[in-house]
Order: C-alpha cells, then sequence, then structure tokens
C-alpha cells in the first residue's frame, strides 16, 4: 500500500483508543474509502428516483449506466493498479520522489486510451438519446482517474484532508441532485448521472491538488511505469484475473440465463443477481481494511528483522528465529483476518434477513445474497493470501492462483447454467482458489530458504558499452 505503512505504525506507537481508532480509519479511508463513497452515492441516488416515481425504464437505464462504468471502469484499471502499486512503493522506499507524479499522469493517459476507445464505441453503437450517452460516458471516464488516483492517496500523510475531499464530493453530488431534479426539466435519470459527474470531478480535482503539492514535479517520466509493466508482467494478470474473475459469472448470467434482462436496447445486465450481489459485496470491506493495518504493522516488523537479519550480520540461529517469528506472527494475523471477516459476514447475513426483505428482495434474492455473503467471506480471504504471496515476491504462485480462478469460475458458471443455482459457482471457485492459495502460502514459507538464497542471480548483468 505504498506509503501507509509508515503513518500507521506513527498512529500505533501512541498507545491509547482514541490513535487505534485514527489508524483504523485511516485504513479504511485508503483502502476502501472512494469504492464505499462510490457505493453510497449509488444507492442513494437511487432511491431518490424511487421517492420520484420514476418509471421503471428510467430508472433501470441509470442503474445499468451506473453499473457498466463502475465494472468496467474497474477492469479497465486493475492491471495497472497493481503495476502501479509496485512503481510507487519502490519509489518511496528508494527515496526517489520525483517521478511518482509524472507516473500517475502516464497512467492515467494510457488507461483513458484504451477506456475511452471500448467506451466510445460502445456507446456511438447504442441508441441512447445522446445528452444520456454523453454523460454515461463522462461517468465511466471520471471513474478509470478515481480508481487510478486511489493508488497514489495512499502514500499522503494528511488523511483529514482526503476526507474533506470525499466529503466535498458527496456534498456536491447530493446539492446538484436535489437542484437538478427540482428546479431543471431534465429527465430524472440524466440528473441523477449529472450529479455523479460533478461529484467525482470535484473528488478528481482536490485528489490531484493534493498529490501534485505533496509529490515534487522535477522529472516528466510520464511513461518511466510501463518498465515495470515489462519487467513484472505478472502483476498485470494478477491485477487483471482477480477483479476479472470477481465479475465474470455476472456477464456469464447477463449473456446466458432466464434472469437476463436488456435495458434501452443497449445494457444487458441480470437485476435479480446484480442487486443482491452488490449488497453482498458490502460484507467484504472489513477485511480489506484490517490486511493493511495488520500486515503493515504487525507482520511487517517481523518480516523486515527476518530479511534484515539475513542482509546483517545475524548467525544461522538469528535467522531461524526471526524465520519462526515471522512465520507465527503470519498466521495469527491470518487468522485475526479470517476469524474478524467471518464475524462481519454473519452480521451481513442477520442484517440482510432483517433489513432487505424490506426493500423489496423476494425469498429467491435472499437466497442468492447469503451465497452470495459467504463466497464473499472466501474470495476476501483468498484475495489477502494473494497479496501476502505478492508480499514475497511470489508473482508466479499469486498468477497461478489468479488464473485458477478466473478459469474455475468461468467454467462452473457455465456447467451450472441448467440447475439455476446462481451464485453457488463463485462459491466453488472461490473456495478452490482459496485452498490453492493457502497451500502455496504453506509451501513457500516452510522452503523459504531455498528461495531467499538459491533463486537469486549469481550474476548481475552490466550494460554494455558502445
Amino acid at each position: 500500500m505504498a506509503g501507509i505503512g509508515f503513518e500507521l505504525k506513527k498512529m500505533f506507537r501512541n498507545k491509547g483508543y482514541l490513535s487505534s481508532v485514527k489508524a483504523y480509519a485511516f485504513s479504511s479511508l485508503v483502502t476502501v474509502g472512494p469504492m464505499l463513497i462510490c457505493m453510497v452515492m449509488i444507492t442513494v441516488l437511487q432511491q431518490v428516483l424511487l421517492q420520484l416515481n420514476v418509471s421503471y425504464l428510467e430508472r433501470m437505464s441509470f442503474l445499468a449506466a451506473v453499473v457498466y462504468a463502475f465494472v468496467f471502469s474497474l477492469l479497465v484499471t486493475c492491471g495497472f493498479s497493481m503495476v502501479i502499486s509496485r512503481y510507487i512503493a519502490d519509489k518511496i522506499y528508494l527515496r526517489e520522489y520525483n517521478d511518482i507524479i509524472a507516473s500517475l499522469y502516464g497512467v492515467i493517459a494510457v488507461c483513458l486510451g484504451l477506456g475511452g476507445i471500448l467506451g466510445g464505441a460502445f456507446y456511438w453503437l447504442s441508441p441512447l438519446p445522446s445528452g444520456f450517452k454523453l454523460v454515461a460516458y463522462l461517468l465511466f471516464v471520471e471513474l478509470i482517474v478515481v480508481w487510478l488516483q486511489s493508488a497514489y492517496l495512499s502514500a499522503l500523510k494528511d488523511y483529514m484532508r482526503i476526507i474533506r475531499g470525499y466529503l466535498a464530493a458527496v456534498a456536491v453530488t447530493l446539492l446538484a441532485a436535489f437542484l437538478l431534479s427540482y428546479l431543471t426539466e431534465l429527465e430524472k435519470g440524466i440528473a441523477m448521472l449529472i450529479s455523479l459527474d460533478l461529484g467525482f470531478f470535484i473528488m478528481i480535482v482536490l485528489s490531484m491538488v493534493h498529490l501534485e503539492s505533496y509529490f515534487p514535479k522535477r522529472e516528466r517520466n510520464y511513461f518511466d511505469f510501463v518498465k515495470y509493466v515489462k519487467k513484472y508482467p505478472s502483476l498485470l494478470g494478477v491485477g487483471l484475473f482477480c477483479s476479472l474473475g470477481f465479475y465474470v459469472h455476472h456477464f456469464i448470467y447477463w449473456l446466458g440465463s432466464p434472469l437476463q434482462e436488456v435495458v434501452a436496447d443497449t445494457y444487458v445486465i441480470a437485476p435479480f443477481y446484480d442487486v443482491p450481489a452488490f449488497y453482498a459485496s458490502l460484507s467484504i470491506l472489513p477485511t480489506m481494511v484490517m490486511f493493511v493495518v495488520s500486515v503493515e504493522t504487525a507482520f511487517y516488523e517481523k518480516y523486515r528483522a527476518y530479511y534484515g537479519t539475513i542482509l546483517g550480520t545475524g548467525s544461522v540461529q538469528d535467522i531461524k528465529r526471526a524465520k519462526t517469528d515471522m512465520v507465527q506472527t503470519l498466521m495469527q494475523e491470518l487468522s485475526f483476518m479470517m476469524e474478524v471477516q467471518l464475524f462481519f459476514s454473519f452480521v451481513a447475513l442477520a442484517l440482510g434477513i432483517t433489513l432487505l426483505p424490506h426493500i423489496g428482495f423476494t425469498s429467491e434474492q435472499m437466497e442468492r445474497y447469503n451465497i452470495l455473503v459467504i463466497a464473499g467471506y472466501l474470495y476476501a480471504v483468498m484475495f489477502v493470501v494473494v497479496l501476502m504471496l505478492l508480499y514475497f515476491d511470489d508473482r508466479k504462485g499469486a498468477l497461478a492462483v489468479t488464473t485458477l480462478f478466473l478459469i474455475s469460475t468461468v467454467v462452473i458458471t457455465i456447467a451450472m447454467l441448467p440447475l439455476h443455482n446462481y451464485g453457488f459457482s463463485f462459491f466453488i471457485a472461490s473456495f478452490l482458489a482459496l485452498v490453492a492459495g493457502l497451500g502455496r502460502l504453506i509451501y513457500y514459507l516452510k522452503n523459504i530458504d531455498y528461495y531467499t538464497y538459491c533463486l537469486q542471480p549469481l550474476f548481475v548483468k552490466g550494460k554494455r558499452m558502445e
């Protein structure tokens, strides 16, 4: 998480309940803040449309446009976000700050070029009104920038300034939604999309100003990060496969199940599956926060001690002792995260059973929600295991696990389509990937001495003199 670890350690050094709360708040902000704010704003605006008695077609057009912007902007950026996080972390570790802000502009240019062409082609062929297409397209490209900025925001220290920026974005969105809905003749779906566009524009501008003021701008090596794409292509694959595996079962249900619904001759969705999946996905957010806090505080100290002993003058016994401490701490923190996530999953199940029927959930939707909450638990733990493999630079292992996850999700979902047991394929695929990930992590830890000593290059190639 780039530079977040330095700030978390400072907060936890200050003993007391308030310091711990600040640390968890900071971790929540930089890990799930943008995504959570996006989900909350979408939910609120969807409820506003219901209160305004907007037609079903207009509400579904708004929902489908937002879902497409949200999902496909993540898929465009997820691989690059993984690579750029490694790039930022290395630059901070080496104290080479001059290229960081330039790389943000470079990766934005690459992702906007890729996503802009694909999104433009999609809406060019759509029969939707031009105004609706324009604001929906703007939301898509804005979210691309938001996801990329979030990787850089984790390196900042002034988290209160980040909070103020997020709150300003929410305030602008809600104010614009009220004004455009009641004081203009715009269609309500378009008014809600414009409100989101304005809110995310404010978030982007304030975040960019913050980043510009923090990182020096002495260099213009905008595409220096491309070297990392070539050096670590597996990171690109890990980020893409992990996110694509999370959404691919949706795509299969959109295209090949009785749940399919075509909105405005443009969007193909499955709302009776997508809506339960949306609420179920909220249950995994605590794991993302706990991972950052646990790894960057308790585990990192043992990790650094182990490799510091190897690189220093430690004896064989010192190295063995440091290794044992590191492995024990890792397993303790992983077990703790699993317990915490299990608790929140049970809370999500209880709240879902109590509240969701009051907003119109059918018994079938409740069944899908319950399955997806448990599947989300398995996915969250699997994702943490993959990140731990990357922490040890086991990129091959992480890529193998995420590839298995993606392929098994596709194959099992297609195979189970005739059974109409929607969501269970995601549960099975997450379970298989989790077992594979844990097996790989345990194997790596048992053989960590081999990977540490025997896989290092014997010779360093120098540049040939011309």
